[in-house]
């Protein structure tokens, strides 16, 4: 039978053929692109975009280090900026076709603005000669742009968040910042999903988080607001970022800029909700010459609940009946203060050499308390026993970053090679006592002989963890003649993870402690990724193309010392990506994409060990999961970067999903339910997204993003005694809106919210409805240096999960409450030169790894 010509068979063929080659010849050919990419500077040497250039005068000399911008005519944002040398002249290359206003800023003069510039196919280089500056009047001493930026800003490849131009961001993290963001979710289990999708990869800066899951969520928790600048939304990615995240990447830029001189910020938040919080960061900048030093430094102190409750109707299977009924509450209490810091410098040895360093760091020190108990009934619901609980883990996460990197420019039009390496560890000790008393339902403790299950349970669980990441890439940008681009490049990353659980139970006969052999484990992680990619762009006049290859070659060994099992993995995937624009006029544009990635399961989840809630509640990792893969088509619709239409299909294998298995141990007459993940099904996803953006009057400007969607999972949980057959769907409805009100004089406000409807969380889990709203207010002070915010967070609780799941041996039904109401009174201060520009920003060698490292923090 003759299969039909798809996409995904032509992949599937290509890589079946790629397989078969010998070790050598897969690397052969995976740096052959990269060669022949290199090979073709000599042959092409004309930039893409607009080069506008020209020369600053003022008082009858030459302007040194004024700072110039462009923005955009339509809203007066900041596209780039750029700055003058010793002549006065300046160049700034690769400006997209549109229309521009020109400002130019120093200090002891007036600002500059220029007339609306029209940048066109027929004029590349745009040159606007000499402007000459006015001096400034004796009062004014410094001069200042004003442009603000959007909250949300629409792009016809991504969507921007500009932190800062929302009041109601004071003192949150960053992961509460993502929550109100456009087509961004976060469930339960602080998952992040985009467009109604999992899957997502969470870049710092350009720089993977090595973190996955809860964990993931923890690390944004602990990243105050006050430290960020924008957020970029990018749903189908191209062939140079890592083909990892179903769902597309989220780049989160932090504050740096490399104005000349001393130049910084300091921002502090006092948080008042149930427990006390607080948030506080700094951030300096010095530069002279050739020479930029940075750093950043932040600290905070948070404390909080996390109320759970679940009740549960359990059976043997399908066909029987509940026999048993258990009614558990947790009230858990987490207290941290993180700390990170990250310094550098960058070096620029020649107009097109920059060679740069940085280190980064995070340190956490945290403890989670937790107080359970859960009343356990009978068939006929008569109360038989309680289970009282109580655990505590201390927790200390030290983490370092080593970043060195290299740019060069090889032309004064745009071709440049770059290149990282980089060097991160991770350090984790981690101290559990969980403690279980197992009474009868007139309180009498409840006798057992079985020494791997007593009564009392008292675990004692030392569980200390090592991550090495070592990664490289380099990366070729060469832009063609006639409006071409050739991108290409190479990655090689190695990671290893050691953790090594060691349980203890205490003989409650002789109150000696002993190994608990079920628990213990030493489980040893090895995984090398090397890449190649080639991606090539092409304009041809009102249409756009850009086709991407990326190949991915994954070796894995992993091993259970203890038990003596152990695996191990080779396979080499393919990621075409491919993008088609149309640009009718100015104001409208068409695309269409398509592009195919792979999710790896995390470090954690790969991990064999049990995370303990009481005796019959844990969680425990899986090291036979499978990456999964997905196929992702969007088609979209862009009116004046106003409006943003896009519809999408996503069609996903082997998914990787948490799942609650329900097992009844030998002698015990009550079930134990645990939390693991699988490759469980297949699933569809199928969307369509709204987005607008507009300043409706001079004092208010509105953002609304609305996403319909439907998911449709089929496949088989394996519940450890038999399969269940999955096939489920169900449509949901996500969105946000955000209101931005300038009163004058210094004054902002703020009205936002976000809503989403009954919807399935994986294919197992049925999440009710939940939303917020939250408002603010800031003034300017200290002669606009200075500002101070007040936010209202959620005043009604109405952020609480509430869900269930159901399968063949039970019936879950869960409810979550935790510390999100919370009035925050901020303060800001800027301080040194304004003028200036961004300092320069490193996507480094590590854009995938860090994603899926399990690290400590709040809860």
């Amino acid at each position: 039978m003759i299969k039909p010509c798809t996409m995904q068979n032509i992949v599937v063929n290509f890589e079946v053929l790629f397989q078969n080659c010998t070790f050598m010849k897969r690397l052969i050919v995976l740096f052959v692109i990269f060669i022949i990419a290199n090979s073709l500077t000599s042959l092409l040497a004309q930039t893409n975009g607009h080069i506008l250039k020209g020369m600053v005068t003022g008082n009858g000399k030459k302007v040194e280090s004024a700072t110039i911008y462009i923005l955009r005519s339509q809203d007066s944002s900041i596209f780039k900026t750029g700055i003058t040398d010793k002549d006065g002249a300046f160049a700034i290359e690769n400006v997209e076709d549109g229309s521009y206003l020109l400002a130019v800023e120093a200090i002891g003069y007036k600002k500059f603005y220029s007339d609306v510039l029209t940048l066109t196919a027929s004029n590349t280089a745009f040159d606007l000669h000499t402007i000459t500056l006015a001096a400034a009047d004796a009062a004014m001493h410094t001069v200042v742009v004003t442009s603000k930026r959007p909250f949300i800003e629409q792009k016809i490849d991504k969507t921007v968040v500009n932190v800062e131009a929302s009041p109601t961001n004071t003192g949150l993290s960053a992961l509460e910042v993502l929550e109100k963001s456009p087509g961004v979710t976060i469930d339960n289990n602080n998952n992040i999903s985009l467009k109604g999708k999992q899957g997502v990869i969470i870049l710092i800066d350009g720089k993977p988080t090595y973190l996955s899951g809860e964990d993931l969520a923890n690390y944004l928790k602990n990243l105050s607001a006050n430290q960020l600048d924008q957020i970029e939304i990018m749903s189908q990615p191209s062939a140079k970022y890592d083909a990892s995240g179903n769902s597309g990447i989220i780049n989160i830029k932090t504050k740096k800029n490399k104005a000349a001189g001393f130049n910084g910020n300091i921002s502090t938040s006092a948080i008042i909700a149930a427990y006390f919080k607080n948030t506080n960061s700094i951030n300096l900048n010095w530069r002279k010459n050739k020479v930029n030093l940075f750093g950043n430094y932040g600290y905070s102190r948070w404390e909080g609940f996390n109320d759970l409750y679940i009740n549960r109707s359990l059976r043997t299977g399908k066909e029987a009946a509940y026999d048993r009924y258990s009614n558990q509450y947790s009230f858990n209490r987490y207290s941290g203060k993180p700390q990170n810091f990250k310094a550098g410098i960058d070096y620029y040895a020649t107009k097109k050499t920059t060679l740069g360093a940085a280190v980064t760091g995070n340190f956490e020190n945290n403890q989670f308390v937790s107080k359970s108990r859960a009343n356990i009934y009978d068939s006929l619901y008569n109360f038989v026993q309680f289970n009282q609980a109580h655990s505590d883990s201390r927790e200390t996460w030290n983490n370092l970053g080593f970043n060195l990197n290299f740019q060069q420019k090889l032309d004064t039009l745009g071709t440049e090679l770059t290149a990282d390496a980089d060097y991160i560890f991770y350090h984790n000790k981690n101290l559990q006592d969980n403690s279980n008393y197992l009474f009868s339902s007139d309180s009498v403790l409840i006798e057992t002989k079985d020494q791997h299950n007593p009564n009392p349970y008292l675990l004692h669980g030392n569980l200390p963890s090592n991550i090495d990441i070592y990664t490289f890439k380099s990366d070729f940008h060469h832009p063609f003649k006639k409006d071409a681009v050739l991108e290409a490049g190479i990655k090689i990353s190695y990671v290893k993870t050691d953790n090594n659980a060691q349980y203890t139970l205490q003989n409650n006969d002789t109150k000696e402690r002993f190994v608990d052999t079920t628990r213990s484990n030493h489980f040893i992680y090895k995984e090398n990724i090397n890449a190649a990619y080639v991606n090539l762009q092409k304009q041809f006049k009102k249409w756009g193309v850009q086709l991407g290859l990326r190949a991915e070659q994954t070796i894995a060994d992993g091993k259970q010392v203890t038990k003596g099992q152990s695996f191990h993995k080779n396979y080499t995937k393919l990621f075409p990506t491919t993008y088609l624009s149309y640009k009718a006029n100015d104001k409208n544009t068409f695309a269409l994409s398509y592009g195919r990635r792979i999710e790896r399961p995390g470090y954690e989840s790969l991990n064999p060990f049990q995370e303990q809630l009481d005796r019959y509640t844990y969680r425990q990792g899986n090291p036979l999961l499978q990456p999964q893969f997905s196929h992702n088509i969007e088609l979209s619709y862009n009116y004046k970067g106003q409006l943003n239409i896009s519809t999408n299909y996503t069609n996903t294998t082997d998914i990787i999903n948490d799942v609650l298995i329900t097992v009844k141990q030998p002698g015990d007459s009550n079930y134990t339910t645990f939390q693991t993940s699988q490759n469980i099904a297949s699933s569809e996803n199928i969307g369509l997204s709204v987005n607008y953006n507009k300043q409706l009057v001079k004092w208010w400007s509105v953002n609304v993003f609305t996403n319909v969607y439907y998911n449709h999972y089929k496949g088989v949980i394996n519940d450890g005694s038999g399969n269940e057959d999955i096939n489920t769907g169900m449509a949901g409805l996500s969105g946000n809106m955000s209101n931005q009100f300038n009163f004058g004089k210094g004054w902002s406000g703020e009205l936002s919210g976000w809503f989403r409807s009954q919807q399935l969380e994986s294919s197992t889990i049925l999440a009710r409805s939940m939303g917020m709203f939250s408002f603010g207010a800031g003034k300017k002070i200290l002669n606009d240096k200075g500002s101070i915010r007040l936010n209202v967070r959620d005043p009604f609780y109405l952020a609480r999960f509430r869900g269930k799941n159901e399968t063949d041996k039970g019936l879950t039904v869960i409810s979550n409450k935790w510390d999100n109401r919370r009035v925050t009174i901020s303060f800001n201060y800027r301080f040194g030169k304004a003028n200036g520009q961004q300092q320069r920003r490193r996507s480094s060698a590590s854009e995938d790894e860090q994603n899926r490292i399990h690290t400590g923090g709040q809860q």
